[in-house]
């Protein structure tokens, strides 16, 4: 025969770690859309804009500068 016991959930959410993880969340699409953006005019100039050292410049910059964001958060 099936249990009758009832399971009862929990009230206690840790709302600090749900916050965590939203702010988390919403900082990495907010900075991934700025990535694909400044990605876009990188690849604007290096195709159609006739500027290849420029397009590859800001193709480098757009991929080194977050890395060393991510370094300079870890070391603090």
């Amino acid at each position: 025969m099936a249990s009758t016991e009832i399971e009862t959930i929990s009230d206690d959410m840790d709302y600090a770690q749900h916050n965590a993880t939203w702010h988390g969340f919403t900082n990495l699409v907010k900075w991934s859309i700025l990535e694909m953006a400044f990605l876009v005019l990188a690849l604007y100039c290096f195709i159609f804009a006739n500027q290849p050292w420029l397009g590859g410049l800001l193709i480098l910059i757009g991929v080194v500068a977050p890395l060393g964001a991510a370094v300079r958060r870890a070391l603090r």
